[in-house]
């Protein structure tokens, strides 16, 4: 009787520290079959061309202080081409029919409240929440983003630019994942026996950029995502490619 009290604990306690770093609408975040995603759809015609052939479009995001608005930019001077985030959703025909990976270029602590407000009522009218996720190498922005009920990927470091030790990399990523509990984790295709080899219970999100469609670049996307653990491979091709 007492060793099942105590495993009786144990459960409760595991269950307690898995709520308290899950997303606060208390759903999963969901994913499509189709495990090629497009890549940098940072335009309205791009968004109107790659959605009919893709279910998971990426798109980047820069959030502006002075307007308190979401731009659709990669980098924050072309926050002057003024296309919000809204806009470029209602522009698709079916956008409630997709699913999103919002790469945040400037999530932190000061920004984060603000970004997660814009993006969950952006989202929310298309029922989108747990079809979407924000990314960021922030883990303080991830974390203010989590309270806000919004899903998230962490952006790791890559050893190929980092010159980190496998060791050194790998207790850093670990201790990462501990403080922010993820829905994912995120990086450059190089990384991907790394990331399977030490985190196969995360789910694994990778770019194949820039990479044309070629008959060894379309084996390699295949590969991808044929292990079980990787969710999403974005990809600059005009369609989902399949091995030759």
């Amino acid at each position: 009787m007492r060793k099942a009290c105590v495993i009786l604990s144990i459960a409760l306690v595991m269950c307690v520290f898995h709520c308290c770093h899950s997303n606060n609408n208390g759903d999963q975040l969901l994913f499509p079959t189709e495990k090629q995603w497009a890549h940098r759809v940072d335009d309205i015609p791009m968004a109107i061309e790659r959605e009919k052939y893709f279910e998971g479009i990426e798109v980047d995001l820069v959030y502006s202080p002075q307007s308190n608005k979401l731009f659709v930019c990669h980098n924050e001077e072309d926050t002057t081409k003024r296309l919000a985030f809204d806009r470029w959703m209602e522009a698709m025909a079916h956008p409630e029919k997709h699913y999103y990976w919002l790469d945040v270029k400037n999530l932190n602590y000061f920004t984060a409240d603000s970004i997660s407000v814009l993006i969950r009522r952006t989202l929310e009218p298309y029922g989108l929440l747990n079809k979407a996720f924000i990314e960021s190498f922030d883990t303080d922005g991830i974390v203010k983003a989590k309270d806000h009920g919004l899903h998230t990927s962490l952006w790791v470091d890559n050893f190929h630019w980092s010159h980190l030790d496998t060791l050194t990399w790998y207790n850093k990523v670990k201790g990462q994942i501990e403080k922010v509990q993820p829905d994912c984790i995120s990086c450059e295709y190089r990384m991907f026996g790394a990331l399977t080899t030490f985190f196969p219970e995360q789910n694994i999100l990778l770019w194949h950029t820039p990479a044309e469609l070629t008959p060894e670049n379309a084996e390699l996307t295949y590969q991808f995502t044929q292990h079980p653990s990787v969710k999403v491979v974005l990809v600059d091709y005009e369609k989902p490619s399949r091995s030759y």
